[in-house]
């Protein structure tokens, strides 16, 4: 395990060709063990990675690091291994191998949450009940244990019990941000601290960006609370669509610079996520046992839900066109379309576009 080690720190080389030229060899001790020549007959690797490669049996010791990895009580798995997220085993960049404090998540549900550091008061607090809702139903939570959102989530999840899983941006002896020291102390105990950086990495900007692909990886569906237009929590959707999963965002008001990533998600086709005891029926989450029985006969309407179903027909209707025909706002249609689709008077087609049930 300790040539495993070895071959997850060499950061400098694409994690790809790592694991490609790990799995043409019986053991990562080979790999090491391998003489220039030998590495350049893989195909692999080019000129300087394979010097890269030479330098770095020179300048590490496999015995001492992985004693100290001991030392810091930091568990390691490499992707060689069975114990390895199966989640990310098939992304396209998959780590080498995950070092971590606490435990992984395993094959529970899992839903990340992420958004603004710079957060509004109303974001954060919404965050935090997203978190406790989810613990509540024995879904594990994923973020980044970034200052705002993320940090909220993950409060939220450990006050209510739950299992919440941090991926970091830096090595996971460090804690980054050190306001997140009480998050990064207790969720060992309830999930887990992980990282792809080795210890002692230190937190750089561009290892952030890089560490999203793990997060939406580790989650089943996507959340994003509050996102400025050019935010970082953008990327993490890009990488969670490019994984094929469902994303949903959480609509705010048109001249709040915090909403106006999320506002542009939901035009792109995101979830909306207005309500989130219907997004835990919507996705699976909460199974209702009391489903309401088939309407019969007619069901009486009140002015604005009559106001809404007036303006449907049989083809179906994008939701602003629906918002720009009544007069009301995005929550209000929402609730009314919500209420409608209960009754069977309303079915959403395809995302955000409805229509009359026959």
């Amino acid at each position: 395990m300790k040539y495993e080690y070895w071959l997850a720190s060499l950061m400098s080389i694409n994690s790809r060709k790592r694991i490609q030229a790990r799995m043409l060899c019986d053991s990562a001790r080979e790999l090491y063990e391998k003489s220039e020549k030998s590495l350049q007959k893989m195909h692999i690797f080019t000129e300087e990675e394979i010097e890269l490669l030479h330098k770095s049996r020179q300048t590490f010791d496999p015995e001492l690091q992985w004693n100290m990895l001991a030392e810091k009580k930091i568990s390691f798995v490499p992707y060689s291994s069975p114990e390895y997220p199966e989640r990310l085993r098939h992304i396209y960049q998959p780590p080498c191998g995950i070092f971590y404090r606490g435990s992984l998540p395993g094959g529970e549900k899992t839903v990340g949450i992420v958004g603004a550091r710079m957060c509004s008061e109303a974001g954060r607090s919404l965050a935090n009940q997203f978190g406790k809702k989810l613990a509540r139903c024995n879904v594990s939570v994923i973020s980044g244990m970034a200052l705002g959102i993320d940090s909220a989530a993950h409060a939220g999840a450990l006050s209510a019990g739950g299992n919440t899983f941090a991926v970091l941006g830096c090595g996971c002896d460090i804690c980054y941000p050190k306001a997140s020291r009480n998050l990064y102390q207790n969720m060992p105990q309830q999930g887990g601290v992980l990282s792809e950086y080795p210890p002692g990495v230190e937190p750089l900007p561009f290892r952030f960006p890089e560490r999203n692909r793990i997060i939406s990886a580790l989650s089943d569906i996507l959340i994003v609370v509050e996102a400025r237009e050019r935010s970082g929590s953008l990327i993490t959707v890009d990488c969670a669509l490019e994984q094929g999963k469902d994303v949903y965002a959480v609509p705010g008001r048109y001249e709040d610079t915090l909403s106006r990533g999320c506002n542009r998600l939901i035009h792109q086709g995101a979830g909306i996520l207005y309500d989130i005891d219907v997004f835990l029926e919507e996705t699976g989450i909460l199974c209702t046992k009391n489903k309401k029985p088939e309407h019969s006969g007619h069901i009486l309407l009140e002015k604005d839900e009559l106001m809404v179903y007036s303006c449907l027909d049989l083809h179906p209707k994008f939701i602003n066109n629906i918002i720009e025909e009544t007069g009301l706002n995005l929550l209000e249609v929402l609730h009314i379309l919500e209420k409608l689709k209960k009754n069977r008077q309303v079915q959403e087609t395809f995302q955000n576009y409805y229509c009359r049930c026959l």
